[in-house]
């Protein structure tokens, strides 16, 4: 049944493109070269034709979408399906019948091979086996005719998802990053994921070969958005899970801070903006005015991963040049430069829409599609708190 439904896709892609002209990235990428994007977009365009596999499609939109640096912009399944719908066997039925359900391609090989071939892979190779979760197998295997690497589904227990499935497939960047163009795992709606690949785990795709391996690089308190701890008397540390400029998220941050304020700060402060995606300045700019009047022989060390991205990328940026913070841990997502205010569409097939941005950042866009990059890097394969409190008790020394 995979692959059954076809679009226009000339036509999506026409309509894509014109929106795109009109954004703030294609402005500030392409001013004054505009034949450039042209270029670019011409092999895309070879490949578009006005009946094709709704998959085959979506990978040349998001591709289409690459062509402007600037990774808030997205194009993404147009369905109302949400993972509370799972529970109503009605319309879970009909999602099933619907072509966004069924656009992704079986896998034409035979899957015990592909197991076997796939088990013996090492720690540090792109190909294996990968869970997300106990839920959900997926088998990473390049693709015969490009760079890229095909996601097969090799056991499911999700409702959605069957063995056989190409779940999607990984575009393997610069740096250890890769591009993941996939199903949603809950509601199997397609959505591009940048993500980093270390030690055998996807980052942003909870995607990891050994799923007993601990991930150091997670925020600490798994349990708090917020957090204060004060770890030992010359250090306090705050996780900063969320920058959410909407209630209740936002009253939760307001709560907290107005706490801090009350406490007493050690001589030595750990931020932790690991996981933190991101939000608004009605959030952060309260904790960035409380840290900025910290006292300042109080030395800041702000840890950041791959998950860092937005607005804690450019809390980060901020806390650097107005404290001298001490940036740790690994380069954010570089999602930095751009703002979203809501200009979704759908394009003309029905099938996908498109989210992009509409305000852009100019003393961020160094950050865009690279991210911030710490001053230590931190050991994957140690916890990052620990080493972060074993660089301060250093300095101290």
């Amino acid at each position: 049944m995979a692959q059954e439904a076809t679009c226009d896709c000339k036509q999506d892609l026409n309509f894509l493109v014109k929106k795109i002209k009109k954004s703030p990235a294609y402005k500030n990428d392409y001013r004054g070269d505009k034949k450039a994007f042209d270029q670019k977009l011409r092999p895309i365009a070879s490949k578009v034709t006005s009946k094709m596999p709704l998959f085959d499609c979506y990978l040349l939109l998001v591709e289409t979408v690459q062509l402007i640096n600037d990774r808030h912009s997205i194009v993404y399944g147009n369905a109302k399906f949400d993972a509370e719908m799972l529970k109503d066997e009605d319309k879970l039925a009909a999602f099933k019948e619907t072509a966004l359900f069924k656009m992704y391609p079986d896998f034409s090989g035979d899957l015990e091979t592909l197991q076997n071939n796939l088990s013996n892979k090492g720690i540090e190779e792109i190909e294996g086996i990968y869970r997300a979760g106990r839920s959900l197998e997926i088998g990473v295997v390049k693709h015969s005719s490009s760079d890229d690497y095909k996601m097969i589904v090799l056991r499911s227990e999700l409702p959605l998802w069957k063995e056989g499935e190409q779940l999607g497939i990984l575009k393997m960047k610069e740096q250890g990053r890769a591009l993941a163009v996939m199903g949603n795992y809950s509601t199997k709606i397609p959505v591009p994921i940048t993500t980093g690949f270390k030690n055998g785990e996807f980052i942003s795709l909870s995607l990891k070969k050994d799923t007993t391996q601990i991930s150091n690089w997670r925020a600490a308190f798994a349990d708090s958005t917020y957090h204060f701890e004060q770890i030992k008397p010359e250090v306090s540390y705050i996780k900063v899970g969320d920058f959410s400029g909407f209630y209740p998220v936002l009253g939760e941050a307001e709560k907290f801070y107005e706490e801090l304020k009350k406490r007493t700060i050690a001589d030595n402060l750990i931020v932790d903006l690991r996981d933190n995606g991101g939000g608004g300045n009605r959030n952060s700019d309260i904790l960035f005015e409380l840290l900025e009047n910290l006292d300042n022989d109080i030395q800041l060390f702000v840890l950041i991963n791959q998950n860092t991205g937005s607005n804690a990328e450019q809390f980060a940026v901020r806390l650097k040049k107005a404290k001298a913070a001490a940036i740790l841990g690994d380069r954010t997502k570089g999602v930095i430069a751009y703002e979203l205010k809501g200009d979704i569409s759908i394009l003309p097939s029905n099938f996908f829409k498109v989210y992009l941005s509409s305000k852009r950042h100019r003393e961020y866009l160094p950050y865009e599609g690279v991210g911030v990059a710490p001053d230590v890097y931190l050991d994957y394969s140690a916890d990052w708190l620990q080493q972060t409190q074993n660089i301060i008790e250093k300095r101290i020394e």
